[in-house]
């Protein structure tokens, strides 16, 4: 599918949802409920080892978890390039 500039225009005030995933784990329901405040629970991805960055839950790209004024954020680090998501929200009949 060709993407025309008319296209790009119509994506640029809808609302996407951003999500970045920094690891996942899988652990028995027993384990589950029997957590509580303080207890930790291991990721499968290594420390330094950045999140991966959804939109509206497809993964769009990769990118580095730091701090900004005491918030979390994510700097890209590699990303899907435009065509193919705005593609993607096409396709899929996001919009």
């Amino acid at each position: 599918m060709e993407i025309t500039e008319q296209d790009y225009s119509s994506l640029v005030d809808a609302q996407i949802s951003v999500d970045v995933l920094l690891g996942s784990t899988d652990i028995d329901i027993r384990k589950f409920l029997s957590l509580g405040e303080g207890d930790i629970v291991s990721l499968d991805k290594l420390a330094g080892g950045g999140g991966d960055i959804y939109v509206n839950s497809r993964i769009i790209g990769t990118g580095d978890i730091i701090v900004i004024e005491e918030k979390l954020a994510v700097r890209i680090q590699d990303a899907m390039d435009a065509d193919n998501v705005v593609g993607y929200f096409f396709n899929e009949q996001i919009i």
